[in-house]
């Protein structure tokens, strides 16, 4: 299966020429009426173009510069939303859509209201002829979650073909119990599996019919051992089993578009609902407006949309974080409004603010890491541990604000002793402060089966073939660069800590040690995978895959190959200590 790299727009609603370079994980974001859901409607087209390309013989058509291409030509009837308004200032060339996909197929579509919807097909390969051939080039599986509605408080009984036929258009909603009752048992009971995903203590029933003329179905859940018809729940856990249901229709290979969940969802569901989409489907696309799920997003997951830039532009720093947080309608990032009622902050170095969320969530001891009362501050660097002292007895003394805090340091190049000392003068119950064994956070990511899987999957995924042995010389012909680098940071962090504590050993003595400790490390390529410079050994290695397969792999990619036992022991030690001294006081 394939996923989508990039969409292109000229000439189409409020945008004159536009693109969107696509990852796995993709948060559109932007002003109102900046055209969020523009791309949607995009993505929305593709599919309907690609339903009736699955089904239809190809004409051959000449496309001008492309050549003569594989051509459809379908009625606007077909396509699912309005094509009346889709031509930018109504003028008369037509709008165009480019979808490309990750094996370089590119379906182009023109849409005009005035003439039949044509789309043609661009690619380096041979013509598709058939709809086998064409499933074959663009082999995708779009869920797209239509609008979702209260339910109705007496749902008419229909037949089954009409229930799969409105499952993922916005008559779901008012077919929802009909299109449960066609389930199987095993799905039905997934279905439930997904539901309690959000609300834990709700038993769900399955529907029946109850004959009548006309007979209806009915669906009863039970809250706190009551029973209840499904109408008379809450309109956000209606959305949530809506939802779900949707979710069940795709998998592993599909691709998610979902347009703003959080009309619909409290915070905390926002949060769990991208966190489920990221580790159900292939690819997602979400137009949103919540900060929570922007806290809750990887960096480079958000997309800034406006439409009066030519490329969307990905958010991967701070400064473009509090861009986005003033679209929103806040000039602060949204992490600093909820202290008032946070219950514990975590201080963290560098930028990558879930990384300390998805480790846990590895090792399976998460709960506290993910509660919403939980809010993660950047720190700075090492020398910045003050600030975590001050902002410790600010909020306590000036604020009047009960919180616990804890923070964990990178380590860098610094050797055991200085960090012991480190430790030791900062010894404090009011306060958890600790430093990584390993040189920074990312270098977690580092663990030979989970990376060389990531390397393994992302290269197939582009039609090529790599083997195990390939991989491990890759790895360590990569690592092997860094070597002297990386000795001459430990040598000298390691005189200059020495020199000060020690200074009657003659500097030969030190730079003895440092480099017999120094080869200890390096000799394995599990330990030489602590001290390397980790996020930038990660993009360095992405970029030669980019180079010679066309593909790249990140650290979050790394993490979701993860498994608990992968998660390093010291980390897992580091963080259930940092979970018990946020426990009960």
């Amino acid at each position: 299966m394939a996923t989508i790299q990039s969409i292109g727009f000229e000439n189409f609603k409020k945008f004159s020429r536009f693109s969107i370079s696509c990852r796995d994980t993709n948060i559109l974001v932007g002003p109102n009426n900046a055209g969020k859901s523009t791309a949607l409607d995009a993505l929305r087209i593709f599919r309907d173009v690609h339903r009736y390309a699955s089904r239809t013989k190809s004409i051959l058509r000449d496309q001008g510069n492309f050549g003569v291409c594989a051509t459809y030509e379908m009625p606007q009837s077909l396509i699912g939303i309005p094509v009346d308004n889709v031509v930018r200032d109504y003028g008369d060339e037509p709008a165009k859509i480019e979808i490309k996909l990750t094996n370089e197929a590119t379906l182009h579509i023109r849409l005009h209201p005035d003439q039949l919807v044509t789309a043609f097909v661009e690619t380096d390969r041979a013509v598709p002829r058939t709809t086998s051939d064409f499933r074959r080039l663009f082999p995708v599986d779009l869920v797209i979650v239509p609008t979702l509605s209260a339910l109705e408080d007496r749902e008419a009984l229909v037949r089954p073909e009409t229930a799969a036929r409105n499952e993922n258009t916005r008559l779901a909603s008012r077919n929802f119990r009909n299109i449960l009752h066609q389930k199987p048992s095993e799905e039905f009971d997934e279905f439930v599996k997904l539901c309690k995903e959000g609300w834990e203590d709700i038993e769900l029933e399955p529907p029946e019919v109850v004959p009548g003329d006309p007979a209806y179905v009915t669906m009863m859940f039970k809250e706190k051992r009551i029973p209840r018809e499904l109408y008379w729940s809450g309109f956000g856990f209606q959305v949530w089993m809506q939802m779900m249901a949707q979710f069940m229709r795709g998998g592993r290979d599909s691709i998610l578009i979902l347009d703003e969940p959080d009309i619909y969802l409290h915070p905390e569901l926002q949060k769990r609902v991208l966190r489920m989409a990221k580790d159900r489907f292939a690819q997602i696309f979400i137009a949103t407006h919540s900060t929570e799920i922007m806290n809750e997003a990887d960096p480079g997951d958000i997309i800034s949309i406006v439409y009066n830039n030519r490329t969307a532009v990905r958010v991967t720093t701070e400064e473009g974080y509090k861009k986005v947080y003033s679209y929103l309608g806040s000039s602060e990032n949204a992490e600093f409004a909820r202290l008032a009622r946070a219950e514990r902050i975590i201080f963290f170095e560098g930028k990558e603010r879930n990384l300390i969320r998805k480790f846990a969530a590895k090792a399976k001891i998460d709960a506290l890491f993910q509660d919403p009362k939980t809010v993660y501050l950047q720190a700075g660097g090492f020398s910045q541990w003050i600030r975590v002292r001050e902002v410790d007895w600010a909020l306590h003394n000036i604020f009047d604000i009960d919180v616990r805090i804890a923070a964990i340091f990178d380590r860098d190049y610094r050797c055991d002793e200085e960090i012991d000392m480190f430790k030791k003068n900062l010894e404090n119950d009011a306060l958890w402060i600790d430093v990584l064994n390993r040189k920074e956070i990312e270098n977690y990511a580092l663990v030979y089966r989970p990376l060389h899987d990531t390397i393994k999957k992302r290269v197939t995924s582009r039609g090529h073939d790599i083997s195990s042995d390939e991989i491990y010389e890759r790895i360590v012909r990569l690592a092997d660069t860094y070597r002297t680098a990386c000795q001459a940071q430990h040598l000298a962090h390691y005189l200059a800590h020495h020199r000060e504590v020690q200074r009657r050993i003659a500097d030969s003595t030190h730079l003895e040690h440092a480099s017999q400790r120094f080869d200890a490390y390096w000799a394995d390529i599990d330990t030489r995978f602590s001290i390397l410079p980790g996020k930038e050994f990660i993009a360095v290695l992405s970029t030669t895959l980019q180079k010679d397969y066309g593909t790249s792999i990140t650290i979050i990619q790394i993490i979701d190959e993860m498994e608990q036992k992968d998660v390093p022991d010291d980390l897992v030690h580091r963080l259930s200590s940092m979970a018990k001294f946020f426990g009960p006081r």
